[in-house]
């Protein structure tokens, strides 16, 4: 029997694939995944779990990516389960804590430029020697300097230094700003379509969300 034959794959795949669910479903029930994946992202869990359990069957990762992309059915069932990991609360949670440690950062290096006041030792060790003096040079020049954007960086830098919780959530609707905006907009107040309606630009489609495949 061919691959993809209506019969499906061969008994020996479908247990592979068995296995595959079964294991992403104890990762969704545990923790220490999270942090991994936090770092890394979750492809490199995804291909773990499937050396583990290809190997033994002398099967190999590609091989079982191939039979999955080729049968719909098995191919929706492991986006499902690697969805439910992404959506994950632990991850999600430390995700966010991760994106505002780095948005701090960012909005302390923009403030110097935009400012010329010099930021917290923390943000400025952590650069070299090369970036601090090109930050230098930026803000002694003021070319940078933008009355309009200025205050929105300090009201971001206010709101995680008083009340970190509060960072990233949309200040007209309630809801938690993407982190993809956040990572190009760290000073961002609202999430995109509530500042489309602020600007008084007309809606359009809600922002995609990125879909999980890996194959």
């Amino acid at each position: 029997m061919t691959i993809g034959s209506p019969e499906g794959p061969p008994p020996q795949w479908q247990e592979v694939h068995r296995t595959v669910l079964s294991t992403l479903d104890a990762l969704a029930s545990s923790t220490g995944w999270i942090p991994t994946a936090a770092t890394v992202g979750i492809e490199p869990i995804f291909e773990r779990v499937l050396q583990q359990v290809c190997g033994p069957h002398g099967l190999t990762p590609a091989a079982y990516i191939d039979v999955i992309t080729k049968d719909s059915g098995m191919r929706r069932e492991v986006q499902k389960r690697l969805a439910r990991l992404m959506e994950h609360p632990g991850l999600v949670s430390m995700r966010r804590e991760a994106q505002r440690r780095e948005a701090e950062h960012q909005l302390h290096v923009l403030h110097y430029v935009l400012s010329g006041r010099q930021p917290p030792d923390w943000v400025w060790t952590s650069l070299d020697e090369e970036q601090q003096n090109q930050l230098r040079d930026a803000a002694e020049s003021g070319d940078e300097r933008d009355p309009v954007l200025l205050p929105r960086v300090q009201r971001a830098l206010q709101k995680l230094a008083t009340d970190a919780s509060k960072y990233g959530q949309c200040e007209d609707c309630g809801d938690p700003i993407i982190l993809e905006r956040l990572q190009i907009v760290p000073w961002a107040e609202c999430c995109a379509a509530c500042q489309r309606k602020r600007e008084g630009v007309p809606d359009v489609q809600p922002e995609p969300q990125v879909v999980v495949t890996y194959f």
